[in-house]
């Protein structure tokens, strides 16, 4: 058995937070705390403008780019909606949470942790939350972390509006594109509910935070007509050298549940023909712009009442998504496409807004940086590091590595495989390791200077072969540095 060496905490510090920035927010607010807004997009990878996508159509958050600090290199813990977010909202891995799937619950191994929210309502805070922020499940909400009942939804909201699409079948169209207004779609309620309710927030003396989850680019990519008018849908077709799987790469590596199969007209298997891709793709950017618009009018109240001056805003995406590339649909997986996303923050006094970051840094680390950024004390037990100097600095260092995971196969039982994955400045290593034995069972490096094992495409970083039998020196290197991060964060250790 290998013994893992604690030693190596260094690699997972963060230079001491000088504390400037937190007094530069607080001295914004005449009661000495700042609001915060988050915004939570499902499903939204780096699909965006001010990413360097040439097909997005963003231009909100684009222009919110520019007076924030975006994060090139943010990673979820793990790429699903229910585990990424819970590791968010409660400042803890999936491991310690056990939320390995959509339908666990936190609150069964840690029935008294003090979440985000929940943090911030202790401190005197108005904690509201519209739409998809834990789940989009109304049995895996989590009350006790808000003022009022969170709004996931409403009686009479529909995904699906064309009378072809009202069955009662449990998946209908993949996608549809009337020609209606924002409202009449869940996200355009959302929106409007958003806007409210900052109105009513602007009268009360009393600091907020406000959670807004919009639900799409989620499936099924419905979106008003008008924002799939904004795309030519000749620019979506995927040239065959980007839809090949990824060579050597194990079964292991590539999830089994479909999400995208068996919504009507697509297969099962997801093994869909050229004109199925680029529709598909066209809806997903379509969704993307749809939201984007959305965003900008909650951002829009927000800077027309005055409450940005002393709001701290966040916009995060849950996990990435693949939309054909490497053969591959939606997300499960530890590949860079399903577990980088779009973080963008923006504080009062934020130093050099506009500038991005390369710095490296995982979303389990939100939670004590705004809890650091309101001047609030966090539980002792949270697995995240503040990362307000890079607020402050956006060449001020990260991780050394972040860490992402995916259990096979995704149930809500305990998992047989786990795949443990590192992301560095220029690799990625993916372990799958037996859960009960701790065997290693497959191996998976990406050397991303390599164009033989990765590629970039319209902005986007794809893995085209894996690399572990033929980089031994390197593959040496990062299974060392895996071992430290099991050993220091998870205290596994492996065979």
């Amino acid at each position: 058995m290998k013994q893992l060496a604690l030693a190596v905490l260094f690699s997972l510090s963060f230079p001491l937070v000088n504390g400037s920035l937190c007094a530069q927010v607080e001295s914004k607010s005449n009661l000495g705390k700042p609001n915060v807004l988050f915004i939570a997009i499902d499903d939204l990878r780096t699909s965006l403008g001010c990413y360097g996508d040439p097909l997005a159509q963003s231009l909100n958050i684009d222009q919110f780019a520019q007076t924030a600090r975006l994060f090139n290199r943010a990673y979820v813990q793990q790429a699903v909606c229910g585990p990424s977010r819970t590791s968010l909202l409660t400042g803890l891995l999936p491991d310690h949470t056990q939320v390995w799937h959509n339908r666990n619950l936190f609150r069964e191994t840690h029935p008294n942790h003090v979440t985000l929210p929940q943090l911030f309502k202790q401190n005197g805070y108005r904690t509201l939350a519209f739409g998809k922020i834990f789940s989009g499940n109304q049995k895996e909400l989590d009350p006790v972390s808000w003022s009022e009942p969170e709004l996931l939804n409403q009686k009479g909201w529909k995904k699906h509006l064309l009378p072809e699409n009202q069955s009662g079948e449990k998946k209908q169209a993949a996608y549809e594109a009337p020609d209606v207004a924002d409202d009449a779609y869940p996200d355009g309620k959302i929106a409007n509910l958003a806007v409210e309710t900052l109105e009513n927030l602007k009268q009360a003396e009393q600091p907020f935070f406000l959670a807004v989850g919009f639900y799409k680019p989620h499936l099924p990519f419905n979106a008003p007509k008008k924002y799939w008018d904004l795309h030519e849908a000749t620019n979506f077709d995927l040239p065959e050298s980007v839809t090949e799987p990824t060579k050597a790469s194990p079964e292991l590596a590539l999830h089994t549940h479909r999400e995208l199969g068996g919504y009507k007209a697509i297969p099962k298997d997801e093994q869909l023909n050229r004109q199925q891709t680029r529709r598909l793709r066209h809806g997903y950017y379509a969704c993307v712009s749809y939201t984007d618009t959305q965003v900008g009018k909650v951002l829009k109240a927000l800077e027309r009442l005055k409450l940005d001056e002393n709001t701290i805003v966040v916009i995060w995406g849950d996990h990435g998504f693949s939309l054909g590339e490497t053969n591959r649909w939606c997300k499960a997986t530890n590949f860079e496409l399903d577990t980088r996303v779009p973080l963008l923050i923006r504080v009062p006094n934020l130093n050099q807004p506009g500038v991005a970051t390369d710095s490296l840094v995982e979303t389990v680390d939100l939670y004590p940086t705004l809890a650091s950024m309101a001047g609030l004390t966090t539980p002792e037990n949270l697995d995240g590091r503040s990362f307000v100097p890079i607020l402050e600095d956006p060449k001020a260092p990260g991780r050394d590595v972040v860490m992402s995971q995916f259990n096979r196969p995704w149930e809500s039982t305990t998992p047989e495989v786990m795949g443990y994955s590192i992301r560095t400045k220029n690799a990625r290593y993916t372990r799958w390791i037996n859960w009960q034995s701790r065997e290693t069972v497959a191996e998976e490096l990406y050397d991303y200077s390599a164009p033989d094992s990765a590629q970039m495409h319209a902005g986007l970083l794809i893995e085209r072969q894996n690399f572990s039998s033929s980089q031994p020196r390197l593959l040496k290197q990062l299974s060392d540095q895996m071992d430290a991060v099991l050993a220091s964060r998870l205290k596994l250790q492996s065979n």
